[in-house]
């Protein structure tokens, strides 16, 4: 397993965020900022995008990244999330 981040900017027309929502919500997860999730998963980044694409609109953007055990944060509500023995860096 592995720890992404994912963020997205869906634009206009459209900003349909409730099957992003809906996806995201399927993995192990932790929300503390708008539009950037953290995941805990097996699903590779391509993948994450992939499905990504198909929820989305041509003009949004999405960025998927896998994470490493060093990071660093300020008054963010996923640190202790980060910091579970359970996440799989």
């Amino acid at each position: 397993m592995a720890l992404l981040l994912v963020t997205y900017d869906l634009k206009q027309p459209g900003r349909n965020y409730q099957p992003v929502y809906d996806y995201l919500k399927r993995f192990t997860y932790c929300k503390d900022m708008e539009s950037v999730w953290l995941l805990d998963t097996t699903t590779p980044p391509a993948g994450i995008r992939d499905h990504l694409k198909t929820l989305i609109d041509a003009n949004d953007k999405v960025f998927v990244a896998k994470l490493s055990g060093q990071w660093a944060s300020w008054n963010y509500g996923c640190a202790d999330w980060l910091n579970k023995p359970e996440r799989t860096w």
